[in-house]
């Protein structure tokens, strides 16, 4: 599910539990300051701003905001206790609570592809940062091998539209489209790049079922039984298996990280 993965209410809920996948690979590539004002856009439940917290060595506000209070509300309970202070607000991404100037970084990770009016929503996250400082925003470069064939499954069992619903949340995955945007937001941004990240889960049919029906057709699947889940779920699994690991699934997913200093 999009448990752990957030984002703004325009995402579905539930759409396969590939945000927080690759959250350290994706720090590890970034680098990251010792603190300061950090401010996670789209932040779901909040996993991404304790990712980043974790890893910070100076006391530091952390602050996440996104429009779903369901998902804020989780973040709350899963706010740690320890040296960072902690805000989250219910709050779009185009219309930020938060003064001009106020963070010296933004977060935002693939959560602009479910943002409505993209080059509004960067404009917000330039405002609030002070002139130098850094935006870090991760899109996907490509739809993953494992979506890739769950869309095919789904495809011949529900028909195209269900196909189509499953790859959506990738369709924006152009580098230097992306890089444009995020450039007339205000941003002068450094060369595009591709990073791949491993999603893990469970090699078994409990997993695959779980996460199928987590998306944005679960009403349809449902519509069509369980004798059909069952069908598909089995031919899901055996579309993956050559990514087992043990017992786990290890399979690629490439990103582009954006790494931009506010101008």
């Amino acid at each position: 599910s999009f448990d752990e993965c957030g984002g703004e209410l325009r995402k579905p809920e539930g759409a396969g539990n590939f945000r927080a996948d690759g959250r350290g690979e994706t720090l590890d590539a970034i680098g990251l300051p010792p603190g300061g004002a950090i401010l996670d856009v789209a932040c779901g439940t909040g996993a991404v701003a304790r990712a980043v917290a974790a890893r910070l060595t100076r006391r530091s506000r952390v602050f996440g905001a996104d429009l779903n209070p369901a998902m804020i509300e989780i973040a709350r309970q899963r706010m740690p206790v320890g040296a960072h202070a902690f805000e989250w607000h219910t709050a779009p991404a185009d219309d930020l609570p938060f003064e001009a100037g106020q963070f010296d970084l933004v977060f935002c990770q693939h959560g602009l592809q479910f943002l409505p009016d993209r080059g509004w929503d960067l404009t917000e996250m330039r405002r609030v940062l002070r002139p130098g400082g850094r935006l870090y925003l991760t899109c996907w470069a490509a739809t993953p091998p494992f979506f890739k064939v769950v869309a095919g499954v789904l495809g011949r069992h529900l028909g195209e539209d269900a196909a189509a619903k499953t790859v959506e949340p990738f369709a924006l995955n152009d580098g230097g489209s992306i890089s444009g945007l995020i450039a007339r937001a205000g941003f002068e941004v450094a060369p595009v790049r591709r990073l791949t990240v491993t999603r893990r889960m469970p090699a078994s049919h409990a997993a695959i079922r779980a996460d199928i029906l987590a998306t944005p057709n679960e009403l349809a699947l449902r519509a069509a039984g369980e004798s059909a889940i069952e069908s598909i779920v089995q031919e899901v699994f055996e579309g993956v298996t050559h990514f087992s690991d043990g017992e786990m699934l290890a399979m690629p997913q490439e990103a582009h990280p954006f790494d931009a200093i506010a101008v």
